[in-house]
């Protein structure tokens, strides 16, 4: 969650769609504006999502108050669902998504930030990371992460739960559950996403701007392994080799290659 100066900034008008369907409640709206002002954005996104619940049709702009409130909390993931079904009911402006932005910018300085720190300690806390490395690898996986392979997402797919996942990791037949929220399905992965496995072109667009280099370096990667798996392993180790050298230049990112 961001500290009470960062908050302050965030509250700034985005000019979003006011919301204005029939049958929502003026009082709890204000309530859920005061939530915010005081930093309380999970009680505004409980109260957003009420609203919502009790619509015939949804509304935009309270699904898109809903979708900031979350992402002010840090709760990216949710927020990025709410965004996406904004999207699917008209095109979202840019300045409808500056406040995901700028909670994404702050994310990933302070996460630089922090993995510095990290590095310049690890001679003396090895043991103890030792102990913890699993628990810390599901704690600490970055934002656009993939909980399945723990590797940068990659064609990004979102399932019906929200939790979005790496379109390969779904294709695969049996993951027969989330890994983040643990939802159950004794369909395929295929029929377990909204409409098939579809890329989710916000997050994709996110990863390609904010990771351009690693996600290159995943999709060479992918390449040569699918090369690799038809024996043709000259071109194979090519892509390999090519997604190493992208790899080397953001160092401070969790490394996404694994032994």
């Amino acid at each position: 969650m961001l500290h009470s100066a960062e908050i302050k900034k965030l509250i700034i008008s985005t000019e979003v769609d006011v919301p204005s369907a029939t049958g929502l409640c003026a009082e709890m709206l204000g309530v859920a504006d005061e939530a915010c002002r005081a930093g309380d954005f999970d009680l505004a996104a409980e109260i957003y999502t009420s609203q919502l619940a009790e619509l015939e049709h949804t509304d935009r702009g309270l699904l898109l108050r809903k979708a900031d409130a979350l992402a002010r909390g840090g709760r990216i993931a949710d927020a990025l669902d709410s965004y996406c079904i904004a999207a699917n009911l008209q095109a979202l402006r840019p300045d409808e998504l500056q406040i995901l932005v700028e909670v994404i910018a702050h994310t990933i300085r302070t996460k630089e930030h922090s993995d510095i720190k990290t590095i310049s300690v690890a001679s003396t806390s090895e043991s103890r990371c030792f102990e913890s490395d699993e628990i810390d690898e599901e704690q600490n996986l970055d934002l656009f992460s993939c909980y399945l392979c723990k590797c940068l997402l990659t064609e990004p797919t979102s399932l019906v739960c929200g939790h979005t996942f790496c379109k390969r990791c779904l294709e695969d037949d049996l993951v027969k559950e989330c890994r983040s929220c643990r939802l159950k399905t004794n369909k395929s992965p295929r029929q377990f996403s909204v409409d098939g496995l579809r890329v989710n072109v916000i997050i994709s667009g996110l990863i390609g701007k904010w990771f351009n280099s690693e996600s290159k370096a995943r999709r060479y990667w992918s390449e040569g392994e699918g090369l690799w798996k038809k024996m043709d392993l000259s071109n194979a180790i090519l892509k390999f080799n090519t997604a190493i050298e992208l790899g080397k230049r953001r160092l401070h990112l969790r490394p996404f290659l694994k032994n």
